[in-house]
């Protein structure tokens, strides 16, 4: 077997750490509200558990009622549309939003809306397979991806309060 030294090790990770650095897509991840409030380490690692995915305008990512891909998507940059056979387009979601973390929580849950990229969009994206596999093998890291998985919640919570509360005030001015 061949083995690395500590020095090599630690030069092999800042050489990684400089080129996720360097890249633009990176300083893109960063400047989302979502994490602006993590340490420089914290997005260097969370960074890098995802996978760079490019969505081309018009592309239908996936249709409701279509079965889980089991994947979370994270959009950086562009915009999609979420729609609905019975309401068509109800949404539009732009960098920091996020969508299928509740088909990629729940397994067996059906995707219900159809997302489609309203623009060419980049999207940081992670399958629960490898969302397993990192809790099993880097107890910190998995922990980390939960934390912040919380907080997208969190965030998607918030903004459902907010529409609904808004819906209250104004049909509940509409009655007076």
């Amino acid at each position: 077997m061949n083995y690395i030294d500590h020095a090599t090790q630690a030069g092999l990770t800042e050489a990684y750490a400089a080129t996720r650095m360097a890249n633009p897509l990176f300083h893109q991840f960063c400047e989302l509200p979502i994490c602006r409030h993590m340490q420089l380490e914290e997005s260097l690692q969370l960074f890098s558990c995802f996978d760079v995915v490019q969505g081309k305008s018009g592309e239908i990512i996936y249709a409701s009622g279509s079965d889980t891909d089991k994947t979370m998507r994270l959009i950086v940059s562009g915009s999609v549309t979420v729609s609905s056979p019975s309401y068509g387009i109800y949404s539009h979601l732009g960098p920091g939003d996020v969508f299928s973390l509740f088909s990629f929580l729940d397994e067996s849950r059906l995707h219900s809306a159809t997302v489609t990229a309203e623009q060419d969009s980049t999207m940081l994206c992670i399958q629960r397979e490898y969302f397993n596999l990192i809790t099993v093998e880097d107890a910190g890291l998995g922990n980390l991806l939960l934390r912040f998985m919380f907080r997208l919640l969190s965030q998607m919570s918030l903004k459902m309060e907010s529409e609904y509360a808004a819906m209250h005030y104004y049909v509940s001015g509409r009655r007076i």
